[in-house]
């Protein structure tokens, strides 16, 4: 996948620009800086402090990795050496924008309240709190910028069809499964994490977990039927996706990665929605809205034939 230079450039500056934000802040605050700030509030009220230096020292290195890990993303991606960093670009410069602004906003919105308070333990957040959460939501931008560009590269990929064409009264089903370790190995940690909790943590924080922990289960085994009706997505017998077979323009072989998609599990990107249980191949639908869907399955090939043919058959100018 290519993405132009002017895209990644301008999602790699949105790690820039906090940093040197950071920077610029400290110098011209200069001695006005208290010795201790409020770092962290419970509402309104500051109830954790931490002095200036300590705190700066901690988002300035953090910045400045996450711009040097942008800036070489950036120039990788951009010279298409080696192709999976293009493919890693959207991931790591939106983790890389989101480090920079949350925590160079963290320390500038902490000496600012301090200095407006006069002291740390008067600092009041209020509305502020927003700052923060915005400044993280631009791992955002940086992913609609380098993922967009992606998604609108792509080539058109092979749709094959049945050998023998459905007729409009015959019906077939095609069943394939995928497997993967990871949300085991999450559940097993959530397990423990849930069973320390219940001893000493409201009734709340045990039900949350607990849901936690059955929702990751359900990306352990998932398993994709596609019949006259369309294609659906079922873990442990309960069916949680239909995509109905009007609704499919196409459907294709690809081998996708997760990474391209911002991780594991239910993904919903720019560029359209993925169920990724592992690298490989995938069944990837094109939708009548242009959109695109992917799941990660076994020998998918079958399941795409089956899939196009009986598009074809539904298709109104088949006669």
């Amino acid at each position: 996948m290519n993405i132009s230079k002017v895209r990644l450039w301008t999602a790699a500056t949105l790690t820039f620009v906090p940093t040197a934000a950071l920077i610029i802040a400290r110098l011209v605050w200069g001695h006005e800086l208290p010795h201790t700030v409020a770092s962290h509030w419970s509402g309104s009220t500051p109830d954790g402090f931490s002095t200036t230096t300590t705190l700066f020292a901690c988002a300035l290195a953090l910045s400045l990795i996450a711009s040097v890990v942008a800036a070489v993303t950036a120039v990788r991606a951009s010279e298409n050496s080696p192709v999976r960093a293009s493919e890693n670009s959207p991931l790591l410069l939106s983790l890389t924008a989101t480090t920079s602004a949350t925590f160079a906003t963290i320390w500038i919105l902490s000496v600012a309240l301090t200095l407006d308070a006069g002291s740390p333990e008067n600092a009041r957040i209020g509305w502020w709190i927003i700052a923060p959460i915005a400044a993280a939501l631009t791992g955002i931008a940086a992913w609609a910028l380098t993922s967009r560009a992606a998604s609108d590269s792509v080539s058109a990929l092979p749709t094959p069809t049945l050998d023998t064409p459905l007729s409009a009264t015959e019906r077939a089903v095609w069943i394939g499964r995928a497997h993967s370790i990871w949300p085991w190995i999450l559940a097993v940690g959530l397990t423990a994490l849930t069973v320390g909790t219940a001893a000493y943590s409201d009734w709340w924080v045990v039900l949350v977990l607990l849901a936690s922990t059955v929702l990751i289960t359900a990306f352990a085994s998932v398993t994709v039927r596609v019949d006259n009706t369309g294609m659906s997505i079922s873990s442990w017998g309960v069916r949680w996706k239909k995509i109905a077979i009007t609704r499919v323009k196409s459907a294709s072989v690809d081998n996708i990665r997760p990474m391209e998609w911002g991780g594991w599990g239910y993904r919903l990107t720019p560029r359209g929605t993925a169920i990724t249980l592992r690298s490989g191949e995938a069944i990837v639908l094109t939708l009548d809205t242009g959109r695109v869907f992917a799941v990660t399955i076994d020998q998918p090939e079958d399941g795409v034939r089956l899939i196009n043919s009986l598009v074809q058959a539904h298709s109104p100018h088949e006669s």
